[in-house]
C-alpha cells in the first residue's frame, strides 16, 4: 500500500465553490490558456486545421483548381484549334508559337492537351461518383441486412479487390514467358 501522506493531490475547486474574496471560479479555471480560447471542434474542423498548415495540400489544391479551370474554360489557355490542322505544320518542333509542337496532321499538341483535359476529368469524376454510389449502396445493404447477405456481398467485393493483382500477374507471366523461361521454372517459383 502507498503512504497517503507522500502523495500530493492537486485539484481545482468546482465552479460553484467560492474562492478567494468570495468570487466563484470560472468553469475552465484549471485549463491552460490556449485551451480556454479554443472552442471544441469536430472531426472535420480538426482535419481542416491540419490540412491548411501543410504546403503540399495548397500546392495540390492549386494544381487541381488550374486543371479544372483548364477543362471548364479551355479558350482561356489557348487560342489554337485542337481539331483542324495544317499539313504544312506536320511534326514541327516545339516553339514559342506551339509549346508542345505539332503532330503528324499539323494540329497543335498543346491545344489538344488543353481540350482533352475535359474528357479526362469528366471520366475521373464519373468513375468516382459511380464507385461511391454503387459501393455505398452495397455497403448499406450489407450493413442493414447482415448475416448471409453481408457475407455474400463481402466475398463479391473480395473478388473485385483481387482483380488488379490477377491482371498484373497475367501481364507479368505473358511478358516474361516469351523470354525463354520454361514453364517448369515458373512452377518452381510458384507463378504458374
Amino acid at each position: 500500500m502507498s503512504d497517503p501522506t507522500s502523495a500530493s493531490i492537486v485539484s481545482t475547486p468546482p465552479s460553484h465553490q467560492p474562492t478567494e474574496a468570495g468570487s466563484t471560479a470560472p468553469a475552465d479555471a484549471g485549463l491552460p490558456e490556449n485551451a480556454r480560447r479554443d472552442k471544441p471542434r469536430g472531426l472535420l474542423g480538426d482535419a481542416w486545421r491540419d490540412l491548411r498548415r501543410k504546403p503540399l495540400f495548397w500546392i495540390s489544391a492549386t494544381l487541381i483548381l488550374v486543371f479544372v479551370l483548364m477543362a471548364a474554360f479551355p479558350w482561356l489557355f489557348t487560342s489554337k484549334d485542337a481539331v483542324n490542322g495544317a499539313l504544312a505544320n506536320s511534326r514541327v518542333e516545339p516553339s514559342g508559337d506551339a509549346w508542345f509542337g505539332y503532330d503528324v496532321q499539323g494540329r497543335d499538341v498543346f491545344a489538344r492537351v488543353i481540350y482533352g483535359a475535359r474528357a479526362s476529368i469528366l471520366v475521373a469524376v464519373v468513375a468516382v461518383l459511380g464507385t461511391l454510389i454503387f459501393g455505398g449502396t452495397v455497403g448499406i445493404i450489407a450493413g442493414y441486412r447482415g448475416g448471409w447477405v453481408d457475407a455474400l456481398l463481402s466475398r463479391i467485393a473480395d473478388v473485385f479487390f483481387g482483380l488488379p493483382f490477377v491482371l498484373g500477374a497475367i501481364v507479368i507471366l505473358t511478358t516474361f514467358n516469351g523470354s525463354g523461361t520454361s514453364n517448369s521454372e515458373w512452377e518452381i517459383m510458384g507463378l504458374v
